[in-house]
């Protein structure tokens, strides 16, 4: 029992060791935050080593008890309870024999002889000194207190310092925009759309997210684009002279030809595919650059795409099928953003687009 104790506490110490000394390796980020930076540099070889020691001399503490033959004193009540004689013929066999032959006569006990040599054993077994036990592991407990009392510290002050930081970033993230014109290397103008309350960090994130992951030819056709609240949506679509809702439903987001702006309702709360949103009015601009405005639209008025919305329309959608320019949007948005979906739903389809954008 002692081994299994003492190969127990060994395994404690190499779990124990591990995980502090490979700390850092264990991290999925590369970049560890300032939390883990703190305990990367407090656990040396030695601190690691110390640590695991007194944890795995706790462990083995804990479980320890004295080991004691209790079949000895078992035995011992069995002979005082025979005859001279049969005591001193049990006395001449050998161990094994002196072993069946104090069972035999332990099976032929009364049951209140039974219970009187099992609390004779128990007077008899050597009883463990649970004052000793406990202050073997208070000393421990003291000792890894002391050991890791300088990295605790590090610790709790660099957290103080991590959530001072992170306050100061919730409220710069919560802060309105106050600026009505962004710009960003590489994108179009963003006009944050006067009347509209919109928070720093989500316009940012609304940025990465869905307009900075669009291709670049897209975004060269587009000049600007307008963002506004989803709750004012509705007022600037109806303002242009535009229907905001019919039998296909309301109107998400809209491309103007005029300036070469597109004009997208912005709401973090709720989710929509606001990238294939993006891509989707891109795609109209990118089409009204290839013609004439609303007059020709340019690639969704030619004569190859005619012809597959007059045999595919059905493919993209009920919005898709409501005209040769929503149709061709359609198809570039799926194409940029989700290929494969478009090769399964219709092969020449993307191939057409693929030979006009040639992303893949």
């Amino acid at each position: 029992m002692s081994k299994n104790k003492m190969m127990f506490s060994m395994i404690v110490f190499v779990v124990v060791f591990s995980l502090m000394y490979g700390y850092q390796d264990m991290l999925v980020t590369p970049n560890p935050s300032v939390l883990d930076q703190v305990l990367i540099n407090a656990f040396s070889f030695e601190l690691c080593f110390t640590v695991a020691i007194l944890i795995a001399l706790f462990v083995y503490v804990l479980l320890y008890r004295k080991e004691d033959d209790l079949d000895s004193y078992r035995f011992e009540y069995i002979r005082n309870q025979l005859s001279d004689e049969e005591a001193a013929r049990i006395d001449g066999l050998n161990e094994e024999e002196r072993r069946v032959a104090y069972e035999i006569h332990f099976n032929d006990f009364t049951y209140q002889q039974r219970l009187e040599c099992r609390n004779y054993v128990n007077q008899k077994k050597v009883k463990t000194n649970k004052f000793a036990k406990l202050g073997f592991l208070s000393a421990i407990v003291l000792a890894l207190t002391i050991v890791l009392n300088p990295t605790y510290s590090d610790y709790v002050l660099a957290k103080e310092q991590y959530n001072e930081i992170l306050r100061q970033q919730e409220e710069a993230y919560n802060q309105i925009v106050e600026e009505e014109y962004l710009y960003y290397e590489g994108l179009p103008t963003i006009h944050i759309i006067p009347g509209n309350s919109l928070k720093v960090g989500d316009v940012q994130k609304y940025v990465d997210q869905y307009i900075r992951t669009q291709p670049q030819f897209l975004l060269n056709n587009c000049q600007i684009i307008h963002i506004c609240d989803p709750a004012n949506f509705e007022s600037i679509v109806t303002s242009r002279g535009m229907t905001y809702s019919d039998e296909l439903g309301t109107v998400y987001a809209y491309a103007s030809y005029c300036d070469g702006s597109i004009t997208l309702q912005m709401d973090p709360n709720i989710y929509k595919d606001q990238k294939s949103a993006v891509t989707h009015e891109l795609t109209h601009l990118f089409d009204y650059a290839s013609g004439n405005g609303y007059v020709v639209h340019g690639i969704s008025d030619s004569s190859e795409w005619q012809y597959l919305y007059q045999n595919y329309a059905s493919c993209l959608g009920e919005y898709g099928a409501s005209g040769s320019d929503e149709f061709f949007a359609e198809a570039g948005a799926m194409y940029v953003n989700n290929p494969k979906e478009l090769m399964w739903i219709n092969m020449d389809i993307y191939n057409f687009m693929n030979h006009i954008y040639q992303m893949y």
